[in-house]
């Protein structure tokens, strides 16, 4: 099945907000990734619980957030530029936080709280961007091989040890370019149909499962 990805907005809707476009980007970056993890899966890389599915999904969704920071750096001012790219965060937390409560957590973790893990993904997110700051990107060409190497070793530990630099490979010679084609394409055609940055939004879409 074809992945779709909302990158417009239907005609006559009114002017859409930066909270509005982040809210979209971020279930687009969640569809982006969970679309990882199923051809990941197809390709052999298994997972073995619902949990180390989100594992994954997190770190692709964090690295598209990276890059919708960059992405956006010259079409906003710094105030707004820091407004979408919290708003999307926040709503990337929320993501993590609804799909780990609705699906039972390994038992190491069940002393864990839905708000616990939106908490550590929060964490792991200013973790991981300390990290990706220090790679480079243009925005020709994209993200840098540094970055995206880093980014596929994240994956391969969420994956497991298991044929590790397979999967690292896989990662960065498939998964991740078509990740970051798909997601930064749905972000241009938004961004040029989104010309109202007062106010916050009022409208979201309807969330997405992990399983999607």
């Amino acid at each position: 099945m074809a992945l779709r990805l909302r990158n417009r907005w239907k005609q006559g809707e009114r002017a859409r907000t930066l909270e509005d476009v982040a809210t979209v980007s971020a279930a687009n970056a969640w569809r982006v990734a969970c679309n990882g993890v199923l051809s990941l899966e197809n390709e052999g890389f298994e997972t073995r619980s619902q949990y180390q599915r989100l594992d994954v999904i997190e770190e692709f969704v964090i690295f598209l957030l990276h890059l919708t920071d960059h992405q956006v750096y010259g079409k906003f001012n710094e105030e707004e530029r820091a407004r979408f790219v919290t708003a999307m965060a926040l709503r990337l937390a929320g993501f993590v936080e609804e799909n780990r409560a609705d699906n039972k957590a390994p038992e190491d973790q069940q002393h864990l709280t839905p708000a616990d893990f939106k908490r550590i993904f929060i964490d792991k997110l200013n973790a991981r961007n300390a990290v990706y700051a220090e790679c480079s990107y243009s925005p020709i060409e994209g993200p840098g091989f540094k970055l995206m190497r880093a980014f596929a070793e994240w994956v391969s530990d969420a994956l497991g040890p298991k044929n590790r630099e397979w999967a690292i490979d896989q990662i960065l010679t498939i998964e991740g370019p078509e990740a970051v084609e798909k997601y930064t394409a749905s972000l241009d055609a938004l961004l040029a149909g989104s010309d109202d940055r007062a106010g916050p939004g009022k409208e979201g879409p309807i969330r997405p499962m992990a399983e999607d």
